[in-house]
């Protein structure tokens, strides 16, 4: 990653890591060298010992300096020149060691933020049509997710082409749908009064009677502005009950009610 996307808070760990690294190391001469220092006396004698003695204080001492260098450098990071940069997305601070010039995620949101000839894309904030949640977009985005409700979002800077596209897959996906019970069979008409019942919120005596006033010029509303794939759903469980169900778009029957 380029020292210009790389965060404060990163080029801190990055030190630190390195300099508990050399820490331990040091640590195991110093340790190394004093178990050394204390135990040669029962293998060595004379010059010898004297010898092999100060070469291992040469080495306690370099371990020990090993330590000390490696703290000293991870506490000079509290000591480093940063800038800050809002992120255009949840508006918090990042610093960096120097004005960032390329993308880089968000330590925050985990967003990517988008750079283009060294200086910030432009955010706009779209609202989904769906749940209607606003979104922070990098102009730079030609499709964009929803993070509530997981549909696409229409892009008004987008290719014309892919907007037109994304438009209808968008309409299809907000069309709602009423579900008809058209027909049934009598044979099982307790087992379809029951789930009539639970659809509607009505006692069994009413789901019995709005039953039997069920035909093809009559139908009954068995479910109301429902998204297509509960209506689905609703219409496959009817069906499995040997009933006749159908869908019909509500937008329709809103537009016959109007007129």
């Amino acid at each position: 990653m380029p020292r210009s996307t790389t965060t404060l808070s990163e080029v801190k760990e990055q030190i630190w890591l390195h300099s508990i690294s050399a820490a331990f190391t040091g640590l195991c001469i110093l340790i190394g060298a004093a178990i050394l220092f204390y135990f040669m006396q029962f293998w060595l004698s004379g010059d010898m010992l004297l010898t092999a003695r100060i070469v291992m204080g040469i080495a306690m001492v370099a371990g020990a300096g090993i330590c000390g260098v490696a703290v000293y450098n991870g506490a000079l990071t509290s000591k480093i020149q940063s800038v800050t940069f809002t992120c255009p997305y949840c508006d918090n601070a990042i610093r960096f060691p120097e004005p960032p010039t390329d993308d880089f995620d968000c330590e925050f949101c985990s967003r990517t933020v988008h750079f283009k000839d060294g200086k910030p894309v432009p955010v706009q904030t779209v609202i989904c049509r769906a749940c209607r949640t606003e979104h922070r977009v990098a102009t730079s985005v030609q499709r964009f997710v929803c993070d509530n409700c997981n549909r696409p979002l229409l892009l008004p800077w987008a290719d014309r082409e892919d907007v037109a596209i994304e438009d209808a897959a968008m309409d299809a996906l907000l069309q709602n749908y009423d579900v008809l019970l058209v027909a049934y069979d009598r044979r099982r008409e307790s087992e379809l009064a029951f789930k009539i019942q639970n659809l509607l919120v009505v006692n069994m005596n009413e789901a019995r009677r709005l039953i039997s006033t069920v035909s093809t010029q009559t139908p009954l509303i068995v479910g109301y502005d429902l998204p297509q794939r509960k209506a689905e759903a609703i219409r496959r469980q009817l069906q499995e009950l040997g009933a006749t169900a159908t869908m019909r778009p509500t937008q329709m029957v809103a537009g016959q009610r109007s007129r």
